[in-house]
């Protein structure tokens, strides 16, 4: 996430959207290192929580925000947007696997560069803001109405590691962060 907003030259990105999804960025964030913040042990009632909000938030940009920036874009995609549905597999298939220090460093690094992508002076939340103009309003309405999405029990099978190794790769990630699967107590 880019940490210092109040950096951003203005008319940077720092809008209702921006704002809005920025938040829910700090917040998986912080639900991210409760989950992965045990020396001993993982919180995996945060990692539930983060898995949730997770691929609540991936729904509401495949959903509501790529969709209506294409519309309006007459039809173009939003420059990022395959790079960001790259990554959006990447992620959700990283929420198919068990809590572990690799689990995380994975998804970690797939956030780092994905939410720079997004809240970066001219990423996709400012980008989806200057096409959406009169239609912003009732953009957030939905994204934040958007419900809850179903989430699968964790599986930790060698060929769910494999399948989450080869979307990394696609998506243009070390699959290697994957390696070691018990590295961390559970």
């Amino acid at each position: 996430m880019v940490k210092d907003r109040d950096t951003l030259p203005a008319g940077s990105g720092a809008g209702q959207l921006y704002q809005f999804m920025a938040a829910e960025h700090a917040r998986l964030d912080e639900l991210l290192a409760q989950a992965s913040a045990g020396v001993s042990a993982i919180d995996t009632e945060a990692y539930e929580e983060f898995r949730k909000a997770l691929l609540r938030h991936i729904s509401i940009e495949e959903k509501i925000l790529l969709p209506v920036a294409r519309r309006r874009g007459g039809g173009r995609p939003l420059p990022v947007a395959e790079k960001l549905r790259l990554d959006h597999g990447a992620l959700a298939a990283l929420m198919m696997l068990a809590p572990s220090g690799s689990t995380f460093a994975a998804v970690r690094a797939v956030l780092d560069v994905h939410n720079r992508l997004e809240e970066a002076a001219g990423g996709a939340y400012e980008q989806c803001e200057e096409l959406l103009g009169s239609e912003l309003d009732e953009l957030l309405v939905q994204c934040e109405a958007a419900p809850q999405v179903s989430v699968s029990p964790w599986v930790d099978s060698p060929k769910v590691v494999a399948a989450a190794k080869r979307v990394l790769l696609r998506a243009g990630y070390d699959g290697s962060l994957l390696n070691c699967r018990r590295d961390v107590p559970e």
